[in-house]
């Protein structure tokens, strides 16, 4: 009678967990189920799982990309991210406004550079630090030269490993390091330079390249040329690229001044900041033919009265992005 009573026990088990089993919800779904929470909910919900709080301090390269910008305060010293979803192709151009929940604080004495993957470069003289916008963690790697270097972040898709890039700010040195994040805290030399140069813009991350703009080693000769390197960050290779003469002039030493580098439409593009309410942009078509297009924009006229503009980025749909230099207070 006992038996007859555990089997019987067990069926009415077994009904109920058929009843209230639990639905299956894919990864990439739980993933940007959680981006939309605010900060502090995420930084409860890392400690659910391993594979929650992997996927958390380490966004998804395939997960829908966003447009991420800052605004710094040099004053109080603080640090404001603007975070937002593509806009839909519908209108003509698109406003934002800012999630107060990344607002930062204690950033001094630190500068950006490039962000890949919603993850953020930030170096200083005495180390480089990757930043985390969700969950506001820092992860510290300590410089064997505390001279000052620009920082380039970069991703191996292949190896699933992101990098960073050092280049001494000296063009009588001209010296690079590589960083393997999350390996090892030890920096080496590259496998290969091109040529000595010395960097002059923020890096631009594209399919496992990192590109910025330079000029050739003597930067105070009238013959310096401009160029703009790709690192490949894989092989840890760099390869030149050359520019039309009419985008950076040749042997002035402020080339690169208000000539940021953009992802237009997976295309390498180089932008002449706005300028009488209309900018130029050269896109590059072939990077072996070394082929460039022009492309003249005009601003909408609410933005054409505003002087003081620059493009920062583009989304994927191929809206650019115009930011003022200077805002009164947009803490």
């Amino acid at each position: 009678m006992r038996r007859k009573g555990n089997k019987r026990r067990l069926k009415r088990a077994r009904r109920r967990r058929k009843l209230f089993t639990t639905p299956y919800i894919p990864l990439d779904l739980q993933i940007n189920i959680l981006l939309r929470l605010p900060v502090k909910s995420l930084s409860r919900f890392r400690w659910v799982s391993k594979l929650w709080n992997q996927h958390l301090n380490f966004a998804s390269s395939s997960a829908p990309g966003r447009l991420l910008i800052a605004f710094e305060d040099f004053h109080q010293k603080k640090l404001l991210l603007v975070s937002l979803p593509n806009p839909h192709a519908s209108s003509s151009y698109s406003y934002c406004v800012p999630y107060r929940d990344l607002r930062l604080r204690k950033f001094d004495g630190r500068v950006m550079y490039n962000p890949v993957h919603g993850l953020i470069c930030v170096g200083s003289r005495l180390m480089v630090e990757i930043f985390n916008p969700i969950t506001r963690q820092l992860q510290a790697f300590p410089q064997d030269d505390p001279k000052g270097h620009d920082f380039f972040f970069g991703y191996d898709p292949i190896e699933d490993q992101y990098k960073v890039l050092a280049i001494d700010e000296s063009p009588l040195r001209a010296e690079h390091k590589v960083l393997v994040v999350g390996r090892d805290r030890a920096w080496r030399d590259p496998q290969c330079v091109a040529c000595p140069h010395v960097s002059h813009t923020t890096g631009l991350y594209m399919n496992g390249t990192v590109y910025y703009g330079a000029s050739t080693k003597d930067i105070d000769s009238p013959n310096n040329i401009p160029i703009i390197m790709s690192f490949n960050v894989r092989f840890e290779t760099f390869n030149i690229i050359k520019l039309p003469s009419e985008v950076v002039p040749m042997g002035i030493e402020n080339m690169w001044t208000d000539k940021p580098l953009i992802n237009y439409r997976g295309k390498l593009g180089v932008v002449k900041n706005p300028r009488n309410g209309y900018f130029r942009m050269w896109v590059l078509e072939d990077a072996e033919k070394e082929e460039w297009s022009m492309n003249t924009f005009q601003l909408p006229g609410s933005a054409a009265a505003v002087l003081d503009f620059k493009v920062m980025a583009t989304f994927s749909n191929g809206e650019i992005c115009l930011v003022p230099r200077k805002l009164s207070d947009p803490f």
